[in-house]
């Protein structure tokens, strides 16, 4: 196991209160804060987020942004390891005859590796859904994607619902070396309670994680109050040699520094008792 494991780092925005209790939300008037925040907390990144509308303001998209951004990382020591794009939430990457949103995504990984990020992830959901029957679509998208990255030393990480054999079947398809997957556990639990077995099955395309907590409504919970077996999954990541980071994005609570330190706890917690052999 390496010994840097595990890398922690939060969704931006989870550690702000935001407006009108707004769950994905940049937080554009105290991004730097939740920096200093990390830090205290003992987050080592803020995974940066691209929304779902095109906001000049935020600091991914201009040259002085980037120098903020570059400059708030070496201050607090927090790295600047990801980027996650709902963007190609709100605006679909299977229009042939539209490439908008298939250059919003490369401007996104240019400005990812000037920044230094390891990771872009890619939520194929709403409007840039992968399914059964768009999964022949996206082979040759997340091909030309993964190849332009390459060239950054960029990770491209794939978030979908897909079923995990039908997930391996699609990784196995597009079979870039710098192409893996999402596993997200909130997400995921919704459908399929059994999350130590896709783990198992998806084994090495497990990249990047994603944790939080669903309750039987589809609704994001405090960690261990929701439908999420954290104890079956963290002996599954520690079963399969995981090495990769694990991100929270989590709810707030009613207060985010409160809840993201409980949350810290309990996966820590959690990872222990696996390291150790134990079941609870």
């Amino acid at each position: 196991m390496n010994k840097n494991f595990p890398l922690f780092g939060i969704v931006q925005g989870r550690l702000s209160k935001p407006p009108a209790d707004q769950l994905q939300w940049f937080p554009q008037g105290c991004w730097q804060d939740e920096f200093h925040n990390a830090k205290e907390l003992g987050f080592d990144f803020i995974e940066l987020l691209d929304e779902n509308r095109y906001n000049k303001d935020n600091p991914i998209w201009s040259d002085s942004g980037r120098s903020q951004l570059k400059s708030i990382s070496q201050k607090t020591g927090r790295q600047l390891y990801s980027i996650c794009t709902d963007y190609i939430m709100a605006n679909t990457l299977l229009d042939n005859k539209d490439t908008t949103t298939k250059g919003h995504v490369k401007k996104l990984i240019d400005h990812a590796g000037e920044l230094g990020c390891k990771v872009v992830v890619l939520p194929l959901f709403e409007e840039s859904k992968l399914s059964i029957s768009t999964t022949h679509l996206f082979i040759p998208i997340i091909r030309d994607f993964a190849q332009y990255a390459a060239q950054l030393n960029i990770n491209i990480c794939i978030e979908s619902l897909l079923d995990g054999p039908n997930l391996k079947i699609f990784l196995e398809s597009v079979i870039e070396p710098n192409v893996g997957c999402v596993f997200d556990t909130g997400n995921r639990v919704v459908d399929n309670p059994q999350l130590d077995e896709e783990i198992k099955l998806l084994g090495d395309w497990i990249t990047h994680v994603h944790i939080k907590d669903k309750n039987y409504d589809g609704e994001n919970v405090l960690l261990g109050t929701g439908l999420v077996n954290f104890s079956k999954v963290f002996e599954a990541l520690i079963g399969i040699k995981y090495e990769g980071p694990l991100t929270f994005e989590t709810t707030r609570g009613t207060d985010p520094m409160v809840t993201a330190s409980y949350h810290l706890e309990i996966c820590n917690f959690f990872l222990h008792e696996a390291r150790h052999g134990s079941r609870v």
